[in-house]
């Protein structure tokens, strides 16, 4: 079992990482996510037993939940820490995380949204069950971001 959850975290230690960051916009936050949500999947023998793709669905629903307690706790509400401004505006070079800022600028389910249907290849309607809204909703939500994102690197370039 010990090896099963191994590669389990091998294999998705960084897709969780994103889609955490991507939801908290805070390295240490996502940090908490992570271990939190991998913990969660070592206590739990019965959804080790399952297959990858179950698995990793598991993985970003406990991983959006565990996200939005964050923001949920009274600590999270009165606390701002005196980095987060500098944590928040982190640049990556890396080819791979080229629209990570524009995308960073987006709403929370217009990012998670993204996250799933471009990085992960979610088909709509598995993220419509995974972040528990309509097809049609999340289809909404994917133009809406697309024109965002659109509009925002326009506004880049034309600041260049």
């Amino acid at each position: 079992m010990d090896e099963k959850f191994l590669s389990i975290f091998n294999l998705y230690k960084n897709d969780i990482y994103r889609l955490a960051y991507s939801y908290t916009k805070n390295i240490m936050d996502s940090d908490d996510v992570v271990q939190n949500v991998f913990v969660k999947l070592y206590k739990s023998k019965k959804i080790l037993e399952k297959n990858d793709i179950e698995i990793k669905k598991w993985l970003i629903k406990v991983t959006i939940n565990d996200c939005k307690t964050i923001f949920l706790s009274s600590w999270k509400r009165k606390i701002c820490s005196l980095t987060e401004k500098e944590e928040n505006t982190i640049k990556v070079d890396n080819k791979e995380y080229g629209l990570l800022d524009e995308i960073n600028k987006l709403s929370k389910t217009e990012r998670i949204v993204i996250f799933l249907y471009y990085y992960e290849n979610y088909k709509i309607k598995e993220i419509s069950n995974i972040i528990k809204k309509s097809e049609t909703n999340v289809q909404t939500i994917l133009y809406r971001a697309r024109n965002k994102l659109k509009k925002i690197i326009k506004e880049e370039k034309d600041e260049k």
